[in-house]
């Protein structure tokens, strides 16, 4: 997303907001809907670290995986349910998909072209599949 900064009227006085201008990445919105050459960097946030950690498991992985990939605490439940809602949420717009067993792969689609190989760098410690 651009940021531009534009004057609006308050009072009397001019406060300078910032104007979205609706390209690039939502900043703390749900991501794009993924289409044909669209990369990670379509994705802000914890969208796009979750899809990273997604794509550089060995393997499908479940929501404590994915939590403990993004640097989270895999022991509280909460975590883990905010991580695995992103993730339901990129599978709901084309990135992810998820197994008849619950844990989720990228879409074929989503990193056949787009997908950045220094995403393999940022799984972390630990977050492997069992």
């Amino acid at each position: 997303m651009v940021d531009t900064p534009v004057s609006v009227p308050s009072g009397g006085a001019v406060v300078t907001a910032v104007k979205a201008s609706g390209l690039g990445a939502v900043q703390g919105g749900r991501p794009r809907v993924w289409g044909p050459g669209m990369g990670e960097e379509a994705l802000s946030g914890l969208y796009r670290e979750v899809f990273a950690a997604v794509v550089a498991a060995s393997g499908p992985v479940n929501g404590v995986e994915l939590t403990r990939a993004v640097g989270r605490e895999a022991e509280i439940k909460n975590e883990v349910e905010k991580i695995r809602h992103r993730a339901y949420v990129l599978e709901k717009r084309g990135w992810l998909v998820r197994a008849k067993d619950g844990r989720f792969m990228p879409a074929p689609s989503a990193v056949g072209r787009g997908a950045s190989p220094a995403s393999a760098g940022r799984l972390r410690p630990g977050a492997g599949t069992a």
